[in-house]
């Protein structure tokens, strides 16, 4: 029968199993890393089990049972975040911890304004914030490891509540300052049909961006497919082709020096969903709720990547995203 075992040691031992190691949890959580091999070792005393088979070469890998336990301190710790919410919340009080998931595009942008301005106002919440990709967003809020998650609306499944935190937003062209339509005021994607595409490869941006250029009749020369926006950025500042972007820094230049010019597309395009989502079984608490009022009352559209005055977007196609289910907001 385990006994003694605590929420911090749960939470350490789901920092590990996340980051992949004690070194890696150790940073994320600003504590020791003996501090964290104890707490996990403890744990594993007190069930009774191995939880990590540990291997100089591979680092710390699950064993069955500890996969196991994994998914359960996931709910455990989800459970806990939300009673003391809720406890705070009878005297009023928001304080209490938000586990924060951002897609790793739209984080530089959203995020530290966001978090700033919100533990401004509210000293006594803290915020996890986790960097990733759509799939391991939608895992995390299904398992139960997120609160919340400022992500896209593609690929969201219909167990996903989600509100919209902007309006919609549009794709348009990345080009090398010296590129022969550098200077246009707006282009079509037909336009650029003999121009090698450089393609941010992350899932769903890749399939939206491809999905344009189906919708516009476009077969794209794909020469480049790479997994962050600095690097599609860099390899259309030294001319190896264009990109379809719909978030980006305010400026025009790249880590290397060279610059890039953004041009408005005049497709008709589908456009672009950022949304805040949680599971759809769980009512939001009185600390998430505030959460979510606050980021969608300061989240700002930076001006250069609006939408056209007067623009009309093309219509969604079925399929492509989920349909919002009904969300539920505790009072």
């Amino acid at each position: 029968m385990a006994t003694n075992y605590s929420l911090r040691q749960l939470r350490y031992f789901v920092a590990v199993v996340e980051g992949g190691g004690v070194a890696q949890a150790s940073r994320h959580l600003n504590i020791s890393q003996p501090s964290v091999s104890v707490a996990v070792k403890e744990l594993e005393m007190s069930f009774g089990m191995q939880m990590f088979v540990r291997q100089r070469s591979s680092g710390m890998t699950l064993t069955p049972v500890g996969q196991r336990v994994y998914l359960h301190a996931l709910q455990l710790l989800k459970h806990a975040r939300e009673f003391e919410q809720r406890a705070l919340g009878e005297n009023d009080i928001v304080a209490g911890e938000i586990s924060l998931a951002c897609f790793e595009t739209l984080a530089p942008l959203y995020a530290p304004g966001l978090i700033a301005s919100f533990r401004e106002r509210y000293p006594d919440v803290t915020i996890r914030l986790h960097i990733g990709a759509q799939e391991k967003i939608i895992e995390g809020l299904r398992s139960g490891a997120y609160d919340l998650a400022i992500c896209y609306v593609q690929g969201l499944s219909a167990s996903i509540d989600h509100v919209a935190l902007l309006p919609d937003l549009y794709p348009r062209a990345v080009l090398p300052r010296s590129h022969r339509f550098a200077s246009r005021t707006s282009l079509s994607l037909s336009m650029l049909a003999d121009d090698d595409l450089i393609l941010l490869d992350i899932w769903p941006s890749n399939e939206y961006f491809l999905t344009l250029f189906d919708e516009a009749g476009v077969a794209p020369r794909v020469a480049y497919r790479v997994p962050s926006i600095e690097l599609v950025r860099g390899l259309v500042g030294q001319g190896l082709g264009f990109s379809v972007l719909v978030t980006e820094p305010p400026h025009g230049m790249t880590f290397d020096g060279r610059e890039v010019v953004t041009i408005p597309l005049t497709d008709r395009m589908i456009p672009s969903r950022t949304v805040m989502a949680w599971h759809g079984s769980t009512a939001l608490t009185r600390l998430t709720r505030t959460f979510l009022h606050h980021c969608q009352s300061h989240i700002e559209i930076p001006a250069h990547i609006a939408p056209p005055e007067g623009y009309v977007a093309a219509p969604i196609p079925p399929g492509f995203t989920s349909k919002p289910s009904q969300a539920k907001i505790s009072s």
